[in-house]
């Protein structure tokens, strides 16, 4: 008879825990659900950074810094003289179209040019531009002493101050850095008009690969190579 009972107990406990039934149903809910939470983590992975950026995009991040340069005034640009002694205020701007971003002019040389006459240079210092504004830096003066200016370029400068729509050539150069596996500097092209104080159409950046300096130890060793040339 107690045999018996304790049988009647263990099937009891057995139908009681379902004899692991439980947890094998846990398990393999679990393992239904899976793939559908794997797939919600894996797409919450790929949309949170597209709708960031989407968002950064839209409230400015898709636009592009400008820069502009002014003549503010200049002096000793007499097209009668064939050497003239030329200075020129320069008023240098960067408008930052982005609320979280920063643009910024190096630490640089300013060169003002006219029909490729190289006309005078001046530093200019570093600055940056931020939040949504526009920043500039003032009396950046460029100037040069007994420049010659070739006929013909005197000429169209006569020309065109007379008509009120000279311009000339601003290239700011700034130092050479060491950028991945090569040196480069930035160059930013303005073509500021002269007599108005005007800010110039949006300037033309790039970075550019530097010439490597002329050695001047190296120039008799190429010189006897030029000579053994064959001919």
């Amino acid at each position: 008879m107690g045999a018996h009972e304790r049988g009647t107990d263990e099937r009891l406990l057995d139908d009681e825990d379902g004899g692991g039934g439980c947890c094998d149903q846990a398990r393999g809910f679990f393992m239904d659900i899976l793939p559908g939470v794997l797939g919600a983590l894996l797409a919450l992975v790929i949309m949170v950074p597209l709708l960031y950026y989407t968002y950064q995009w839209s409230s400015g991040n898709g636009k592009y810094p400008e820069y502009s340069v002014a003549v503010a005034a200049f002096s000793g640009l007499d097209p009668a003289r064939a050497a003239m002694d030329p200075t020129f205020d320069l008023t240098v701007r960067i408008k930052e179209p982005r609320k979280w971003s920063t643009a910024c002019v190096e630490r640089s040389t300013a060169v003002v040019s006219y029909r490729g006459a190289r006309l005078a240079s001046g530093p200019v210092p570093g600055f940056c531009g931020r939040n949504e504004n526009t920043t500039e830096v003032s009396s950046v003066m460029a100037w040069g002493t007994g420049v010659p200016v070739p006929q013909f370029a005197r000429d169209r400068l006569a020309d065109e101050l007379a008509r009120g729509e000279a311009a000339v050539d601003v290239v700011l150069t700034g130092p050479v850095r060491y950028q991945g596996r090569f040196y480069v500097q930035t160059v930013i092209e303005c073509k500021p008009r002269l007599g108005r104080g005007e800010a110039s159409p949006p300037c033309w950046v790039r970075n550019e690969i530097p010439a490597p300096p002329d050695d001047p130890a190296r120039r008799p060793q190429q010189a006897r190579k030029q000579l053994r040339t064959p001919q």
